[in-house]
């Protein structure tokens, strides 16, 4: 019998590892790419139902011009304007609907995924290029907020083409292209990502000595004008959002209590600090690939430390300043109060590119330190493997689970029907939406109003209505006038608008000149265990035009039970 032998590789030392083959690290970097388009567009495709934070958003494009949203906006929403611009021309073009208003997030969430591609491959040595591409590309958060219709997408976008703009001009700090390159770009970030300030902060202060060190005038002169461009967008657009009332009182009504949290708690001295600064990194903010909560993400934290001790070790002060600074200076804006650090990573999108970039150079580095050349061959190839079944598990998820509430889809489901349904035969007028009309007006500032307004525009045959829509003006193909229904919406959390004293001014007008015939509601998610703010009523009141000379006396509405139909 032959004696066994042990491969000779399973005891190899890594002293000296061999360089990565390039072919082989740019094929899993195309793959990780491919998968992370692939995740994203299905999501889109899938045109899962508006949740009610995007529907905050939305609503305001379903009547307003490019001018009216440089106004306030409705559900107390702040948002860059380019981003608002962008969807309002998008919407203009292709309709209101759920893939119109999610097209151009979806396109930035693509767009910054290649730009990371780009920015990996410059930046990040041996495997952490395909690492880090693998782990942006199939991580929750960016999937998610990626195809919403909210600025995340372009917080992300923003942040990675600022920063590879930064690290190519690192790497050549004698050019002058790549500082005009930022002078140009800076302004188109800050108005359409709120967060981009942050990494154009952290730009400027890596890159002020670079310019200084170069000694050439042409780098001097276009670092100055990066500084000049940043700094007339920023105060315009501070000056446009921030430097209102209203948005101090929104600031210190919602931003703070809301995400109370995500706030450095200053007044409880350094030890609480301290222990929320672990609990904040260990958190949702580094949820990348995955994480979350209590401490879930605590594997995510030490890759990315140890990406930044490899940083530090290797001498790329530049580099390492550029990913690390963005994170100093939205914490130092926490502990202003003016933006929250950490909390949900949807916030966080801008520090995306820094985490995936220092956890995948992390996870290269542990791997490296292997002692055995066969033992750091099977992480790797476990790294991978992990990486690609978690992106096939998102892909199963979001197609076997296509909403992020199943109260939204059933929002949708019961608009889809309700709205055909009440237009077959009768002309609907929404009393809100229509006719301006709003008897309980708390609840048209936050909650799933929003989210009616939207399924009203989008499933509504006869959306939009003529305007200054008359109740008289519809008749039936045969010329008999036809019914009027009037819709009116209630969230149950809220005070019933049927009891208020406008409701009953507006409904006394309108039996005067017509006679009333019924009132119905329907009831959405009621019975399913949701909370009240989640429930919504739809009552239908409908008079007969045709009528009007023997109007009866209106009823008693109190003592006449609505016909409850879902």
């Amino acid at each position: 019998m032959r004696p066994m032998t042990p491969d000779p590789d399973d005891d190899a030392p890594c002293l000296a590892p061999a360089e990565p083959d390039p072919a082989r690290l740019a094929r899993w970097a195309l793959g990780f790419l491919a998968l992370g388009v692939v995740l994203r567009l299905v999501r889109f495709l899938l045109r899962y139902p508006l949740w009610h934070d995007e529907a905050f958003i939305a609503v305001n494009f379903i009547d307003r011009g490019f001018r009216e949203l440089a106004l306030p906006l409705d559900y107390l929403q702040v948002c860059p304007i380019l981003f608002l611009w962008v969807e309002r021309a998008i919407v203009g073009l292709l309709g209101f609907n759920e893939w119109s208003l999610r097209l151009f997030p979806t396109l930035c969430a693509i767009g910054g995924l290649v730009l990371f591609d780009r920015l990996a491959r410059r930046t990040l040595p041996g495997w952490g290029y395909p690492i880090a591409v693998g782990i942006l590309a199939v991580s929750y958060s960016p999937i998610r907020h990626g195809n919403e219709v909210k600025s995340y997408a372009t917080d992300l976008l923003a942040a990675t083409a600022l920063l590879w703009l930064a690290s190519r001009w690192l790497a050549e700090p004698s050019r002058s292209r790549w500082p005009w390159a930022l002078a140009a770009v800076a302004p188109a970030a800050l108005a359409g990502s709120l967060t981009a300030v942050f990494v154009v902060g952290a730009i400027g202060l890596v890159t002020a000595p670079v310019a200084w060190r170069s000694g050439r005038a042409r780098v001097w002169a276009a670092f100055a004008a990066f500084g000049a461009t940043s700094a007339a967008t920023f105060l315009a657009l501070f000056r446009f959002h921030l430097s209102t009332a209203r948005s101090e009182w929104l600031r210190t009504e919602y931003l703070l209590p809301y995400w109370a949290d995500s706030f450095p708690p200053l007044a409880d001295g350094p030890l609480a600090v301290s222990w929320w600064l672990v609990r904040i990194h260990a958190g949702n903010l580094l949820s990348y690939p995955i994480g979350g909560d209590h401490g879930a993400s605590a594997a995510s934290l030490a890759l990315v430390v140890v990406g930044l001790i490899a940083l530090l070790r290797t001498r790329r002060w530049g580099l390492a300043a550029l990913l690390v600074l963005p994170f100093a200076l939205n914490l130092a804006a926490a502990a202003l109060g003016r933006y929250p650090y950490g909390g949900e990573a949807r916030i966080a999108q801008h520090l995306a590119p820094s985490a995936c970039l220092l956890a995948g150079l992390g996870a290269s580095r542990l791997i490296e330190r292997c002692r055995s050349a066969a033992r750091a061959e099977r992480l790797r190839r476990l790294a991978i493997a992990g990486l690609g079944l978690i992106g096939l598990g998102l892909l199963v998820q979001q197609i076997v689970w296509p909403y992020h509430m199943i109260s939204a889809a059933r929002d949708r489901e019961f608009a889809r029907w309700f709205w055909p349904e009440q237009a077959r035969a009768a002309k609907v007028l929404c009393l809100k939406a229509d006719l301006g009309l709003d008897f309980e007006p708390r609840q048209w500032n936050t909650g799933i109003s929003a989210s009616y307004l939207c399924n009203r525009a989008i499933y509504d045959p006869g959306f939009p209505p003529a305007p200054d829509p008359d109740p008289d003006s519809d008749s039936a193909p045969d010329g008999r006038a036809r019914p009027i229904r009037f819709v009116l919406f209630h969230v149950d959390s809220y005070p019933t608008p049927i009891d208020s004293p406008g409701f009953r001014s507006w409904f006394d007008a309108m039996s005067a000149r017509h006679r009333f015939r019924r009132i119905d509601s329907y009831v959405v998610n009621a019975d399913r265990g949701e909370t009240g703010w989640k429930v919504g009523r739809y009552w239908v009141v409908e008079f007969d035009p045709e009528a009007r000379e023997e109007a009866a006396p209106p009823p008693e509405l109190a003592s006449r039970p609505p016909a409850s139909r879902r």
